[in-house]
């Protein structure tokens, strides 16, 4: 189509092929240069349909490369998780010392310890964010907090082991060189579970390179982008001119320096080259001849041995593919370390592993193969990552097109989610947008879910399936009873829109709770610690003179709205002797994250009454005016007003 720009596309990974792919269809001339012998980058499928890079599809439902190999009729299957447990924890099976299994009750108060460590350390985050303080080291954080708890050294092991399948494995880098500000702030996820592709992620970048110009072995060294000229791209194998250049090179690229610009890249740009982190993912996959582990089972967790210099897991892809494989990832230092060890001492290493878990008779295997991104002069690493002092901001200004020819795309480049196959694939059709001008090839995605709401939901449903188990069911159904039953001092009841299992569900996160006649159950002004229901007896609940003191039992809920202030709006004394239900604050919160519709409930009351009270005061301007008196739950169910 004549009068369309010419591009260069520096990099034949998935951000490449997308955005070349988007271009050339839309008219452009397009000529995609590549560094190494095959097309992928970080993605690799192997001879034996390993994938030794990208792995999953992270987060399956709603993702875009969901929608891609649906439509170009790529099989694939879902194996569930997350991109931290993969396959998900509850289908772990997890093996400690000795090799014995830990049981499903253990494991879950081991997970349960870690959670509330990385709970403390999500605060931390928060007050360091809210209050402008520097950033430190997740590693220091997480040092202060774990010498407090004063675990055992089994559990201390236990907490760092599910640390590290979400730190290391996941993000790729030790707390050491994570942010404790900004490491997942914002990460937007989509919806649960992980799928795999039958014949690995290769079948995806074939089908996209088919038919694109692509001139494999050219290692481009620099990247002229004059004023008044072509953008000049030198390579060991020529040089080429075209009116814009893409540029998707690995971050690790990018910091190692290996490629130039004339004129240098703006300097926002390459102070946040030198902020962003770049992690390290390896793998190592042990080939047998045929599988003598449980057939049925995809990942096993591995804490036989100190969990800092071992994998969290293995996976089986007999599981996944039908093929006698069985893979580990070693991440962050660990995973660059591997680098090192020649192919003996890796071998024997794995070896150990797979007999700690299946026991000493476990044969060795045929054939051995690993990876090394590190140490690839390609690649420089696996995936970004936030580093100390780097925020996700800069990812954004990495994206930022300079001077109209050069444009920037790769999974470093995406703010939304970084360090996956769909944050790539993403940051090329958003390029391929810009450039071309055809605004509907990218829409950025929804801020919906964040990976860190998901984890606290996910938190919260665990611990609310181990209290289901210990709670008696007879205890459950009057909890239930009272919270159906339940309504705020105004009458709302805020637990109406719950199903029967979503009410159970709430009714076991409670603790129980006792008050004598007189004793305070919380003042005015106290720091907000979560939500009171009245299981029996009676309460006086002053509203600091807003409105009239009120003498509520049964069912009523208190403190529903404190969330929202961060402080106590009313004091409450019992009248009476008092048993009520609370539900302590974070739980409180990522319930009403699990069901927005509570949330949306409490909302639309805090406006109403907020428009009453403007009306109130605006019909009595005399100082002193009683304004609506609450109501409260009668004796038989009903609401009426305080006396």
């Amino acid at each position: 189509m004549a009068g369309r720009a010419s591009v260069l596309v520096i990099g034949a990974g998935i951000a490449g092929l997308a955005a070349a792919r988007a271009l050339r269809e839309r008219g452009h001339h397009v000529t995609v240069l590549e560094a190494r012998d095959r097309i992928g980058g970080r993605i690799w499928t192997d001879a034996h349909g390993v994938d030794l890079g990208a792995h999953w599809i992270h987060g399956t439902d709603g993702n875009p490369i969901t929608e891609l190999v649906e439509r170009l009729e790529i099989p694939h299957s879902y194996v569930g998780g997350d991109s931290s447990y993969t396959g998900g924890f509850d289908n772990l099976d997890l093996f400690g010392a000795d090799g014995r299994p830990v049981g499903q009750a253990e494991k879950n108060r081991t997970l349960e310890l870690a959670d509330s460590v990385l709970h403390e350390l999500e605060q931390r985050a928060e007050t360091a964010r809210r209050l402008g303080h520097p950033d430190s080291a997740l590693a220091d954080a997480l040092t202060q907090i774990l010498a407090a708890r004063r675990f055992s050294t089994e559990d201390e092991q236990a907490v760092r082991y599910h640390l590290n399948v979400i730190l290391r494995e996941d993000a790729a880098e030790d707390a050491e060189r994570l942010s404790l500000k900004h490491w997942e702030d914002g990460y937007v996820v989509y919806g649960h579970g992980d799928s795999v592709l039958h014949h690995g992620y290769q079948s995806v970048v074939d089908a996209l390179a088919d038919g694109l110009d692509i001139r494999l072995d050219h290692v481009v060294t620099q990247v002229v982008a004059q004023v008044g000229g072509p953008v000049r791209v030198v390579t060991g194998s020529g040089v080429y001119e075209a009116d814009k250049a893409l540029i998707t090179l690995p971050l690790g690229v990018l910091k190692h320096g290996s490629v130039t610009f004339d004129p240098p890249l703006p300097e926002a740009k390459r102070s946040a080259v030198t902020r962003l982190g770049f992690g390290a993912l390896n793998k190592i996959a042990l080939h047998y001849d045929e599988p003598f582990w449980p057939t049925e089972q995809y990942v096993f967790g591995y804490l036989c041995r100190p969990t800092d210099r071992h994998p969290t897991v293995v996976i089986s892809m007999w599981r996944s593919h039908g093929k006698p494989i069985l893979v580990m990832l070693l991440g962050a230092a660990l995973g660059r370390d591997l680098e090192t060890w020649t192919d003996a001492e890796a071998a024997a290493y794995a070896t150990t592993v797979v007999r700690d878990i299946f026991g000493p008779q476990a044969p060795a295997p045929a054939h051995v193969s690993r990876t090394a991104w590190s140490g690839d002069p390609y690649a420089r690493g696996s995936y970004s990552c936030i580093g100390v002092d780097a925020t996700p901001a800069d990812l954004d200004v990495l994206a930022e097109p300079v001077g109209g020819r050069l444009y920037f795309a790769g999974e470093a480049t995406n703010s939304h989610h970084w360090g996956c196959v769909h944050s790539a694939y993403e940051s090329g059709l958003r390029e391929a947008a810009r450039i071309s001008g055809d605004t509907t090839l990218y829409t950025a995605p929804n801020a919906g879910d964040t990976r860190r709401r998901r984890r606290d939901v996910d938190r919260m449903k665990r611990f609310a399936r181990m209290r289901l188990r210990h709670l008696p069911e007879p205890d459950l159904a009057v909890r239930g009873a009272c919270l159906r039953e339940g309504a705020d001092p105004y009458g709302v009841r805020l637990f109406a829109p719950l199903a029967d299992g979503e009410l159970d569900t709430l009714a076991s996160m409670f603790d129980e709770l006792a008050y004598v006649p007189g004793e305070a159950v919380c003042r005015e002004d106290d720091t907000a610690n979560g939500l009171f229901l009245i299981a029996d007896g009676q309460v006086e609940v002053d509203f600091g003179g807003v409105y009239e003191r009120a003498v509520l039992g049964r069912g009523a809920v208190l403190g529903a709205h404190d969330l929202f202030f961060g402080a106590r709006t009313t004091s409450v004394t019992a009248v009476t002797g008092v048993r009520l239900y609370h539900l302590d604050q974070y739980r409180y919160q990522t319930f009403l994250y699990a069901f927005p519709d509570v949330l949306m409930l409490m909302l639309g009351d805090l406006v109403t009454r907020w428009e009453r009270l403007e009306t109130a005061l605006a019909a009595a301007p005399v100082p002193g005016a009683v304004l609506p008196r609450p109501v409260r739950p009668a004796r038989d169910g009903g609401l009426t007003r305080s006396p």
